[in-house]
């Protein structure tokens, strides 16, 4: 099976030249592939959106996977005739965060609550993991602070100099007046993400997902991930 990459921003490029590697698979660049191909094959999407509609052309004629990488594109909301699998994000020690929040996150409505983000200065997609964050615990997510600012990511976060570039940062506080629980994620690198990639791209390779659209924490509340 052909595993087809689509985007030309870091992290495409990251995965392109990560170790990943599936037995009688192929891994290929979207744009190098011919676009007459017809064949079914998984397409892990980590663009800006440019070529999405063509991606989801390909899965409804072809039957493919598409994994989408990126966050705030239409795939979020669409009810598609093939597997779509939902990845704000893929570092699956992460996600299982996410998970334990989302079968708990609504006993602290009634809580103080504010959620820090930070991401390398170049991001300019919406941050998911944070979006998730809040629409679990019902914050907000206008009131999400980001932190763009390398300064800032540097000395008050303390992300190494050389990960200012390629990081991702979360900060939860929930109070109840001088108690205060905080809860931090930091992801320094790409590799993470490549490596939750390969899980995920394994349990599409090994399981007979439905044609419809998952959420990644869908497949770690099935016991797949």
């Amino acid at each position: 099976m052909k595993i087809i990459i689509v985007g030309n921003g870091k992290l495409a490029n990251a995965i392109l030249s990560s170790n990943l590697s599936f037995p009688n698979s192929e891994i290929l660049k979207w744009d190098s592939i011919n676009k007459t191909l017809n064949e079914k094959s998984i397409i892990v999407h980590a663009g800006s959106g440019r070529q999405l509609e063509e991606c989801i052309k390909y899965c409804e004629v072809t039957d493919s996977v598409l994994i989408e990488l990126s966050t705030g594109l239409e795939t979020e909301k669409i009810e598609p005739n093939f597997t779509l699998i939902i990845c704000p994000n893929t570092s699956i020690l992460i996600l299982k965060i996410i998970t334990m929040m989302k079968n708990y996150g609504d006993k602290f409505e009634d809580y103080e609550i504010s959620i820090t983000e930070s991401h390398q200065s170049t991001k300019k997609s919406a941050p998911g993991t944070a979006y998730s964050f809040a629409n679990i615990l019902k914050y907000p997510i206008d009131k999400i602070k980001s932190i763009r600012d390398p300064e800032i990511q540097f000395n008050e976060i303390g992300i190494p100099n050389e990960y200012l570039d390629k990081h991702a940062f979360h900060k939860i506080i929930i109070k109840d007046g001088n108690d205060e629980v905080k809860i931090e994620t930091k992801v320094l690198g790409h590799n993470t993400y490549s490596k939750g990639l390969n899980k995920i791209i394994d349990v599409v390779m090994n399981h007979n997902l439905e044609r419809k659209r998952y959420s990644v924490v869908d497949l770690i509340e099935k016991n797949l991930l």
